[in-house]
């Protein structure tokens, strides 16, 4: 019995990321974004250098993926798992700390305000400094699979500094504390374990997810200046507001 445990749950992890990583080019990567890639500050400019191996900082980096990697036969390395979904059904995720469960069916104004600003973050606001970095993520760097393995060899082309699932994380929260300020804190300690579930899943280093939160800030500060964003937003506040109150 132990070693039928021990086949059948690699077997239950492969397949999970097979789902999470068909979902990732799903309905969310489809929506017409409020921003274009000219629209986003430029995050080669705005972030610093990834950490070089041999350095300092690379060594804290090294220090807490090894520590993350701890957890990865816990809960908390399930979830850094189910984590790495980037379709709509993240928004779900944010369900208990927002107080209010977002999806296309009962909060629309919502769900297309989130899901069509979601990959300014992590899709538009990330992209130059992967693509001028191409830092290699640390699955790769250690020669191991990621927790998500179906979706690893289109992770070695799409580098890790700065994190876009942990951009998507931080955005999306920036936009529901807006939304919600009462909410806030749980709010983002929510954005922070999403963003930490990548450490944990061996794709991204600590430097990452730092670097992330400054390219979520940078984006939702330009989402203020689109007219259409703000149109949008005023349509999921009240939508959110009246659903408070009826709740």
């Amino acid at each position: 019995m132990t070693t039928m445990k021990k086949f059948i749950s690699p077997m239950l992890t492969a397949l999970v990321s097979v789902i999470i990583f068909l979902a990732y080019s799903g309905n969310v990567a489809a929506q017409k974004l409020y921003l274009s890639q000219e629209d986003v500050a430029s995050s080669k400019t705005l972030l610093p250098p990834p950490p070089q191996p041999g350095s300092p900082e690379f060594l804290a980096d090294e220090y807490h993926f090894l520590q993350a990697k701890l957890l990865r036969d816990t809960p908390r390395g399930e979830q850094a798992i189910q984590d790495a979904d980037m379709s709509d059904k993240v928004l779900l995720k944010f369900e208990e700390s927002f107080g209010l469960a977002i999806t296309k069916e009962t909060m629309p104004q919502t769900y297309e305000l989130l899901t069509r600003s979601m990959e300014c973050f992590g899709g538009l606001g990330c992209k130059e400094a992967k693509e001028y970095y191409r830092r290699t993520r640390p699955f790769v760097y250690y020669g191991e699979s990621s927790r998500t393995p179906a979706s690893d060899e289109w992770m070695k082309t799409n580098y890790s500094y700065p994190s876009g699932h942990s951009a998507n994380y931080y955005g999306l929260a920036y936009i529901l504390c807006a939304l919600r300020p009462e909410r806030q804190n749980e709010i983002l300690q929510r954005a922070d374990e999403g963003a930490y579930s990548r450490v944990i899943a061996g794709c991204h280093w600590m430097s990452d997810i730092k670097a992330a939160r400054i390219i979520a800030a940078a984006v939702f500060a330009r989402l203020q200046a689109s007219d259409e964003y703000q149109s949008q937003f005023r349509k999921a506040h009240k939508e959110v507001r009246k659903a408070v109150i009826s709740k």
